[in-house]
This record gives structure tokens, sequence and C-alpha cells, in this order.
């Protein structure tokens, strides 16, 4: 347990300033042109704004979500963190209702690919319900 705790404190700064290198070639977004961009990538309005708030805590200032992004090899997001997006995605949006047994989402997803995926975990597409 001490190990991964060290770990995790020894590889911090590495993503930090892998993503500083990377903010210094994009530019920053906000979260209205956040939400027109995962709509463009068929994501619902209401899943690219729980994204929006839920990613911003995985990004150091300046770099801001983008749908292409990696989650894991890019961002540094492992995938206990990322299922835990899920489960309070699901919380947020439907409640104690049972959880599906869904897709399962494929190994480093994109934001829009983790956004389509909660589309379908809870019954929306971009086109419709949400």
């Amino acid at each position: 347990m001490l190990a991964l705790l060290g770990l995790f404190f020894a590889t911090m700064p590495i993503a930090r300033a892998r993503q500083q290198r990377l903010a210094r070639t994009r530019r920053s977004i906000d979260g209205a042109e956040f939400e027109r961009l995962m709509l463009r990538a068929a994501v619902s309005p209401t899943t690219a704004r729980f994204l929006w708030q839920e990613l911003r805590a995985f990004y150091h200032h300046p770099l801001t979500p983008l749908p292409d992004d990696r989650l894991e090899s890019l961002i540094a997001v492992d995938r206990p963190e990322i299922d835990g997006l899920v489960t309070r995605f699901w919380g947020a949006m439907r409640g104690s209702d049972l959880r599906s047994v869904g897709a399962p989402l494929n190994g480093d997803p994109s934001v829009a690919e983790l956004g389509r995926h909660l589309d379908l975990l809870v019954g929306w597409s971009a086109m419709g319900s949400a």
C-alpha cells in the first residue's frame, strides 16, 4: 500500500509537466465550446456538461478537456477513476435505479468515447432524450 502511495506522489509532477507541455500546443476552451465539440462527437449536452465538471479535476490549468483526449495515456486518469465517473454519472442521472450491464468501455477511452458510453448506458443519444 505504501508503495502505491509513493508511486502516486512520484508520478504526479510528471503528469503535471506533461499537461503543461500539451497546454502550450493548444488553446483552452470554455464549457460552452466543449459542449459544442462534444455534440459534434455525438454526445448529449447533459453528458457533456457532466463531463466538463468532472474531468476538470484531472486537468492542470490552463489545459482543458477536449473530445479527442485519451483519458489514460494522455491525461493519466486511471481505470478506477474512470469507473468512478461512470458510477457518479449513473447516480446523478438515474438515482437508485438498478444499473444495467452494458457494453464494457474499451481501454484508454477518449473523452468523447466516454461520453457516448455514458449516453448509451442511460439510454440517451445526442439527438434524443437528454
